[in-house]
């Protein structure tokens, strides 16, 4: 049984990707951009907001990204609860592990404050012994930051941890960090390109995440 469960926000917890993508579909529209754009912009969920400018937009200067940005947080922040239902079974999941007493984190690239919100909204604070967001680290996923200050901080070592995500930048920063990882196909990223970064399991849905991790990494 893994001590503690580390998951991502976006897309594992909280079924947000289509409000995500519904956000950067408007600021395409305001500001006239192709549609093509929407594409390489939406597999990019999961890396923090201002790197996604950079990565976009790589000869432009830093005054468009930090512009571009603030265009999609203002959109996005005025409705960053609505957009952020609940994937069915997350409460029963949560509640199965707090009763075997498995520690359970967050570790996103969104900003703390709306992860916060949401988590408040829904009555799920209590289940969270940490929350590490996009201001509490130098060094972003899948940079293994946000795993090694977990751990430190939980007391809890390598191969007790487990990393949830739904994404590459998830699963690369679990195996950077020599912790066990579970994809989960709920979010922007395929089975198939979740397989690249050789995570121990992929599942399809919650209802699958709890036995691996009452099962450990050794069964």
């Amino acid at each position: 049984m893994y001590k503690l469960a580390i998951f991502d926000f976006d897309g594992t917890l909280v079924d947000s990707a289509p409000g995500i993508v519904q956000v950067m579909q408007e600021v395409i529209d305001e500001m006239g951009y192709s549609q093509q754009l929407l594409d390489r912009w939406s597999h990019l969920v999961g890396v923090p907001l201002l790197r996604q400018m950079e990565l976009l937009f790589p000869e432009n200067e830093p005054q468009f990204h930090e512009d571009l940005a603030n265009n999609y947080r203002d959109k996005y922040d005025r409705k960053a609860v609505e957009i952020c239902p609940l994937f069915p079974g997350l409460k029963d999941m949560l509640q199965s592990l707090a009763d075997k007493q498995i520690i359970i984190t967050v570790a996103t690239s969104k900003r703390r404050h709306l992860v916060d919100a949401v988590v408040d909204h829904h009555g799920l604070t209590n289940y969270f012994q940490m929350i590490v967001g996009a201001s509490d680290v130098t060094h972003h996923k899948p940079h293994p930051e946000s795993v090694h200050l977990t751990m430190e901080a939980l007391r809890i070592p390598s191969e007790q941890v487990v990393v949830i995500g739904d994404s590459t930048f998830d699963l690369d920063m679990a195996r950077s960090a020599g912790v066990d990882a579970i994809g989960v196909t709920t979010g922007i990223h395929t089975r198939e390109l979740l397989q690249k970064s050789a995570p121990r399991h992929i599942v399809n849905g919650l209802h699958e995440v709890t036995p691996l991790i009452l099962n450990g990494r050794h069964k």
